[in-house]
């Protein structure tokens, strides 16, 4: 389809019907600053031939974790994705489908989706799940403003090491309500500093969100935590790796009201970050509070199985100011991915997967400890990543980068007193050489 640019006569048609005089006039609200007073410094057009050259060239900047030996985490984790994953989900029914706005005729879409909203219920203990949401930090901020309709209060508790960009997605979708966030920093030990949390927990707190396992990797006493929130009928909200409840205790048996979280490590490519989805789930009593697209299972006239849009919330289907939510948006095609993930692993694959993570972290958790010039702050209560300390961290990440090694992640860019500590991940990718080159290499650096 052509594009065609609006000529002069249609620029100035419009100026007039928005009483405008002229394009300066238009954009007077742009900061001087940042308005471009030149023309764009553009090259020539290209042929088709030079463009995908130019285009290859630049991509070959970009290094993959395939060339490193990566344990970096923090919240995207390399784990192994089986090749019939791709081989399914590359079928043109999901990969061209959209939103099923005609339930009618999308019985397999929507069929998909209820399985992946019954395995995101399996995982959690939950009574309903919804279709997905944007990413695991929207699914946080669609928890808290699903507590706070629910209890009616203004209070939102942060309780303990939550990913820092899980907090600023949060900050900005609280940034037009009347609500107050108050941070319960940890304790020295990494984990929820209990005697704050109780302190700070009163008649008007909505919920109280805690990380586990936390941005520190530690697992936390989610069920101590909960049963404070409790004693003040604020409701539990907590954020997860999925892939750790095939071997931790499920959040619906400690007290969880809401759980959520980002479902990358349930067999979505890390892809240079993105793109993923966000998972929510609740309780039957919360149903209506739940946003986003929820699948149910009906039948039709004929007395079959049927499946059908559920509880819709979103602004597409009902009126806006009745919506829920207006920016939920869900991304089925990943979420379906995860529904694969989990059917190609089953229950006993998921749980190896989980355990090898483990097993990983904890084998490099002592090779660390034990290394001359290295520190870990808290003890190995982990699932599969920890923080450690070392002088002048970045200057070390950076030997260890140069000799294809990826430490982790680097905790000074988002937390100012971690300036020296680094956050280490294995997966179930890892073995154990690759984890002694790391810690060899780091050995060297280090001590010479």
């Amino acid at each position: 389809m052509p594009y065609t640019l609006n000529t002069d006569k249609d620029f100035q048609f419009m100026l007039k019907e928005i009483g405008m005089s002229s394009a300066k006039e238009l954009y007077s609200q742009i900061p001087p600053q940042i308005k471009l007073n030149s023309n764009l410094n553009l090259e020539a057009g290209l042929s088709e031939f030079e463009v995908e050259k130019k285009l290859k060239s630049l991509a070959l900047k970009n290094s993959s974790l395939d060339s490193f030996n990566s344990f970096l985490g923090a919240g995207c984790y390399d784990h192994y994705i089986p090749a019939a994953l791709e081989a399914i989900l590359s079928r043109s029914e999901f990969l061209t489908a959209y939103t099923p706005y005609q339930p009618e005729v999308s019985q397999g879409i929507l069929q998909a989706i209820y399985e992946y909203q019954s395995f995101i219920c399996l995982l959690t203990g939950m009574d309903i799940s919804n279709a997905s949401v944007f990413d695991g930090a929207s699914s946080l901020a669609e928890a808290v403003l699903m507590a706070a309709r629910i209890t009616k209060r203004k209070k939102i508790i942060l309780a303990g090491a939550h990913q820092p960009e899980y907090i600023q997605t949060l900050n900005t979708y609280l940034s037009g309500f009347d609500f107050a966030l108050e941070k319960i920093e940890p304790a020295e030990n990494g984990l929820v500093n209990l005697g704050d949390l109780k302190r700070a927990l009163d008649s008007d707190t909505a919920c109280c969100v805690m990380q586990n396992p936390n941005f520190f990797g530690l697992v936390e006493n989610v069920k101590e935590i909960a049963d404070l929130a409790k004693e003040k009928k604020a409701l539990n909200v907590l954020v997860t790796n999925p892939l750790s409840l095939a071997i931790l205790k499920e959040p619906a048996a400690l007290g969880i009201d809401i759980v959520c979280g980002d479902g990358q490590p349930l067999g979505t490519n890390l892809n240079f970050g993105g793109p993923s989805f966000g998972f929510l789930a609740t309780k039957n009593e919360y149903l209506r509070q739940l946003p986003g697209r929820i699948v149910g299972k009906t039948q039709d006239k004929q007395g079959k199985p049927a499946f059908c849009l559920t509880m819709q919330t979103r602004e597409q289907h009902i009126r806006r100011e009745k919506a829920t939510s207006n920016i939920c948006s869900n991304q089925s095609l990943n979420a379906i991915g995860a529904a694969v993930y989990l059917s190609l692993l089953g229950e006993q694959g998921l749980k190896k997967t989980a355990l090898n993570s483990f097993n990983n972290a904890q084998y490099l958790y002592q090779r660390l400890k034990e290394l001359r010039g290295a520190n870990i702050p808290y003890a190995p209560r982990i699932f599969n990543e920890f923080v450690w300390e070392v002088k002048d961290a970045l200057g070390i990440m950076n030997k260890l980068y140069d000799k294809n090694i990826i430490a982790g992640y680097y905790l000074g860019d988002s937390l100012p007193d971690c300036e020296n500590r680094i956050l280490s991940c294995c997966t179930e990718k890892k073995n154990k050489d690759e984890i002694d080159n790391f810690v060899n290499t780091l050995a060297e650096i280090l001590n010479g």
